[in-house]
């Protein structure tokens, strides 16, 4: 074998060589995608259950890097809240009310007093007249213009206070005038006058109406997150002409509700037969296809998509209800957008055929 022929097998097995170190080479590449789209594949599987929901099955690394949270569904004691709102009233007309009330009554009390006192000079008067003239009958009649004058001015003072009195019943209600007269009042109404408290007033709707009137009432500013229950006073004597239902005041014990602020009110849910609602905080809602969801977990990583009918928006979320939760429920309040993109990712996958 010459030279030449050497070179040439030695180049040969060097390219044969190299051959079978890039096909080596490429084939682990390969192999190694697909064992790592295999292990992705893995991590997460979409499945339909007995009641044809959608269901997420994760494993244990996705949920502790996903920063997936669950709490206990919250069961409400609410029921809707009103179609209209509640209003802060104002009640320094009401103060006023009662100052004039109050200084009516002491004036009629000072009248009176001089009246008695006048009667009694008038009747000493009348025997010194009798006997011998000892008073003269002007002095007699001058006496008893001062009692009719008297008279005049407790006659306008009554009329005075009866008009007021028909006023407060009129504008408030007769509760509010026994408060305003009764100064042993014992209710908390009280606390209206001395500015510790507030009165709201609230238009029920008509669809209630044929319901008892409710004893407790929570409110909830519109802007605001806390909640504070409210305790029925009396019906309304004026209604809003542009709202149909039945108007009531309720008493909240707190000063720092501004006059004339809106409320949101809600019915404690204290009658039979009522639907169950939830509280559900806006975290844990999803939208999809125009239908509200949220995500149990029924299992260790296994989420559920269940649908709920929003029914009214409240501090932190909303009132919702659905047949499909229970109280035992552990919510999804945190991840829930994550599990949907987990869904719709298979979704796509299916679609595609891959």
């Amino acid at each position: 074998m010459n030279k030449k022929s050497l070179i040439i097998i030695v180049v040969q097995s060097f390219v044969i060589m190299l051959l079978i170190w890039v096909v080596i080479f490429i084939g682990s590449d390969e192999f190694t995608d697909d064992k790592l789209l295999e292990e992705d594949e893995s991590t997460s599987f979409l499945e339909i259950n007995a009641d044809g929901l959608s269901q997420v099955r994760l494993n244990q690394s996705i949920v502790k890097n996903s920063g997936i949270v669950t709490e206990k569904i919250q069961a409400s004691d609410k029921k809707m809240s009103f179609s209209n709102y509640g209003i802060v009233q104002a009640t320094d007309t009401l103060i006023d009310l009662k100052n004039i009330h109050d200084q009516l009554l002491q004036d009629i009390a000072t009248l009176q007093n001089q009246k008695k006192a006048e009667e009694k000079k008038y009747f000493a008067f009348l025997e010194l007249n009798k006997d011998e003239k000892n008073i003269s009958d002007q002095v007699l009649l001058d006496q008893e213009a001062v009692l009719n004058n008297l008279s005049v001015t407790l006659e306008k003072k009554a009329v005075l206070k009866n008009n007021l009195k028909q006023k407060v019943i009129t504008q408030w209600g007769d509760k509010f005038y026994r408060l305003i007269s009764e100064n042993e009042d014992k209710s908390n109404l009280k606390k209206i006058l001395q500015g510790n408290a507030r009165l709201i007033k609230i238009t029920l709707p008509s669809a209630e109406s044929n319901n008892p009137v409710p004893k407790k009432i929570i409110f909830s500013p519109i802007n605001g997150n806390n909640e504070i229950e409210g305790s029925f006073v009396a019906e309304a004597p004026t209604i809003e002409p542009s709202i149909l239902g039945q108007t009531f005041y309720y008493l909240i014990n707190s000063s720092e509700l501004r006059i004339g602020s809106k409320l949101v009110g809600f019915y404690t849910n204290d009658q039979k037969n009522q639907k169950k609602l939830y509280e559900i905080p806006n975290s844990a809602i999803v939208w999809s296809n125009g239908v509200s969801w949220v995500y149990t977990e029924t299992e260790s990583n296994l989420f559920i998509k269940k649908p709920i009918n929003l029914i009214n928006e409240i501090k932190s979320g909303w009132l919702a209800e659905s047949k499909l939760l229970n109280d035992q429920d552990l919510l999804v309040i945190n991840g829930a957008q994550l599990l949907l993109s987990e869904e719709y990712k298979y979704q796509i996958k299916n679609e595609n055929e891959d």
